[in-house]
């Protein structure tokens, strides 16, 4: 507990309670020491087929994983008894170890709930001045209406051993009036949750760290909600309100006492509240993070082969029609061009904007109409919630023989892809738009999305969406992304670079300035097209292909400059363009997106003098934060970034449709030959060779 702030969710009291209440004798309690000490400990259940999972009754918010370091999943799974196939940790907290983050290929992440809290620094009246409008308007509409009708609203914190019983008692008879009642989740003194919550807050009662925060409306008890806390933070386990008093909201008007009394009583802590928040509960909140369910497979054959039974399993079961409109606040639309958009899917887009330039409407406008003019299978599903924009899916629908498939709207052009998604979205909502895509697209066999940030929420909600949709789902590596993190000025870092690179920069510029060679800078106005012709004029005499896409990059450099996003390097010899490189930076973004040079002036260097003048004026003028070159692990790469990351793909296979299972089916074969393949090629390097 030392390493994770004592947590109350962690607590010995906590799990012991669990064990007591919900156990079944089959739980295993895994401990990792390092020189006698606990380095990790984690709760675990045996299921079928050899997979073990995290001991998880509902009344526990964060699974009983303790474990800071990712990389020893491995050795827990070898540890474990029997044949292993795969470990699900459930209900992991990223802010206690990321668990996904591990060096294991097998182990993958997916986003769960996204949780919320409020760190109780500064004062409630600082806290709530940074409320949004619409929240502090609701609530005082609220408060109103007591004082109109009289009623007389009553704060109690009640946390003596003594009392915290009794509060409990008035909790469940509250709750049991209500809807979860119907449900059959309210608590009754009575039941074994029942006597597991009064185990529980009795437990922590004892040291003060169990609190029943109660809202009464005169003598009649309106709201209340059940705490347990440590030295550094409070958890909030349930809330109930009187479902009669509705129209005042006492649940939110207690949830905003709570707070108030917090900022004074417990300055300094956190309140965690462990729920699957919604935009409402997002309101209240200074921080959010999703919850991950976390599993590793012993190795990738066993993890092919549990695909292998899962899409058995999802060939014959019973799949029901997918709704396009699920509900009266869930709706979805298609379009096949930018220019069809409405307002409000254009400002969607154009919000997005701040992540990726490749993600704004006026990238997919130029990506369309000169690369994709006329496609027929251009479809951008865009879903609605509550009227609101939350998510878009560019797709491009492709068919032959075997029937249809659909990828991500791109091409060789795009160096990074994404579904544009409201950053709340659950991947249930999202697996709404794939199934509009699939029922609208029969048989529709697989999915495929690259490249992608395998780090980004919307990859992992992606792929979650994915595998709710039905689909057998595998990543795969697209390229390399070398990067720099800005965090000083032009010539600090330049003097961070190989000497070699500063002494070409150096002895280059001079030759060429010599010989009567300038370096420009364009960004837009008058000069744009001469710079322009200029970039061709390069591309023309470089060592590189024709464009099969003649008009994409002569329209993205007018539209980058329309944006001001454009930076147009051009190093001139006597009037003769010789190097050329087209920037864009954005959101204090810069990425080097093309580059070119003759190769009948190699001995200037040019396209490293081009690349040095852009750098200087990307940090020290548009004060970048982040320099990128895209696609790629070419080796002159490395002498200008300090970082390196991946990109990666999603395949998806419909194991419904014969061309689905085919495809499933390849893929697993190809996943299995590839570490063989591989070996038999090291091995036939090796061996001696004829005559040797």
């Amino acid at each position: 507990m030392r390493r994770f702030n004592a947590h109350p969710l962690l607590d010995s009291r906590f799990v012991d309670t669990l064990l007591e209440h919900f156990g079944e004798g089959s739980e295993h309690l895994c401990i990792l020491t390092t020189n006698g000490e606990p380095e990790a400990m984690c709760l675990l259940q045996r299921g079928r087929l050899g997979v073990w999972r995290s001991f998880l009754p509902s009344q526990a918010q964060l699974g009983p994983t303790l474990m800071p370091n990712p990389n020893a999943l491995q050795d827990l799974m070898r540890s474990l008894p029997g044949i292993v196939t795969r470990l699900d940790l459930l209900c992991t907290d990223p802010e206690l170890g990321n668990l996904s983050k591990g060096n294991c290929v097998t182990t993958t992440g997916q986003n769960h709930a996204l949780t919320m809290n409020i760190r109780l620094d500064e004062t409630f009246e600082r806290y709530w001045a940074q409320r949004s409008k619409n929240l502090k308007k609701n609530m005082d509409r609220y408060e109103r209406r007591l004082a109109i009708d009289h009623l007389d609203p009553r704060f109690l914190c009640i946390c003596g051993p003594d009392a915290v019983g009794p509060a409990l008692a008035r909790y469940a008879e509250l709750e049991s009036k209500g809807w979860k009642a119907e449900l059959g989740t309210a608590i009754s003194i009575d039941s074994r949750q029942g006597r597991f919550y009064t185990s529980l807050l009795n437990r922590f009662s004892l040291t003060g760290n169990a609190i029943v925060f109660e809202l009464w409306f005169g003598a009649q008890l309106a709201a209340s909600r059940l705490v347990i806390g440590s030295a550094d933070m409070l958890v909030i386990l349930k809330t109930t309100y009187d479902e009669a008093l509705e129209r005042y909201a006492p649940g939110r008007q207690l949830l905003k006492a709570i707070i108030e009394s917090l900022f004074t009583s417990h300055r300094g802590k956190v309140l965690e509240f462990y729920t699957d928040a919604n935009a409402d509960n997002l309101a209240w909140a200074t921080g959010k993070r999703w919850m991950k369910h976390v599993s590793v497979a012993r190795s990738v054959t066993t993890e092919n082969i549990l695909q292998l039974l899962w899409a058995s399993r999802q060939m014959v079961t019973f799949e029901p029609k997918p709704p396009v409109l699920v509900s009266d606040t869930l709706a979805i639309s298609v379009y096949h061009h930018t220019d069809e958009f409405p307002h409000d899917v254009q400002q969607f887009f154009e919000e997005r904007t701040k992540d990726n330039v490749e993600f704004s409407a006026a990238w997919y406008r130029n990506l369309l109409n000169t690369v994709y003019d006329n496609h027929n299978g251009i479809c951008i599903y865009v879903l609605r919630k509550g009227g609101r924009t939350v998510a878009a899916l560019p797709m491009l629908v492709k068919q032959r023989l075997s029937g249809k498939w659909m990828e991500s709207l791109g091409n060789y052009y795009t160096s990074i892809y994404a579904p544009l998604i409201d950053p709340d979205l659950r991947a249930r909502d999202l697996a709404h738009l794939l199934n509009a895509a699939k029922e609208a697209y029969k048989p529709l066999n697989s999915f495929r999305f690259a490249p992608m940030d395998p780090e980004s929420g919307s990859f992992c909600t992606l792929l979650e969406a994915l595998r709710l949709s039905g689909f057998a789902t595998f990543r795969f590596f697209c390229f390399g992304n070398w990067y720099l993190p800005v965090s000083c000025d032009w010539k600090e870092y330049l003097q961070s670079r190989e000497g070699k690179l500063r002494n070409t920069i150096r002895r280059m510029k001079a030759k060429l300035t010599a010989q009567g060679g300038v370096l420009e800078l364009i960004t837009n106005g008058s000069q744009l097209e001469r710079g322009l012709a200029a970039y061709q004029q390069v591309y023309a005499s470089s060592w590189k292909k024709p464009e099969p896409y003649p008009n994409f990059i002569p329209e993205l450099i007018r539209t980058c400059a329309a944006n001001n996003w454009l930076r147009l390097g051009v190093a001139w010899l006597n009037g003769i363009p010789i190097a050329a490189q087209i920037w864009i930076v954005a959101n204090r973004k810069a990425d080097i997106y093309k580059l070119a040079y003759d190769e009948s002036h190699k001995c200037y260097a040019p396209g490293t003098l081009v690349t040095a003048m852009l750098m200087e004026h990307a940090i020290e003028k548009d004060r970048v934060t982040e320099v990128d070159y895209l696609i790629g692990d070419d080796s002159y790469k490395e002498s200008w970034m300090s970082h390196r990351r991946e990109r990666f793909g999603i395949m998806a296979y419909n194991p419904r449709t014969i061309s689905g299972l085919f495809g499933l089916g390849q893929e697993l074969l190809g996943r299995e030959l590839k570490p063989l393949v591989s070996r038999t090629k090291s091995v036939l390097r090796k061996m001696p060779r004829p005559g040797n």
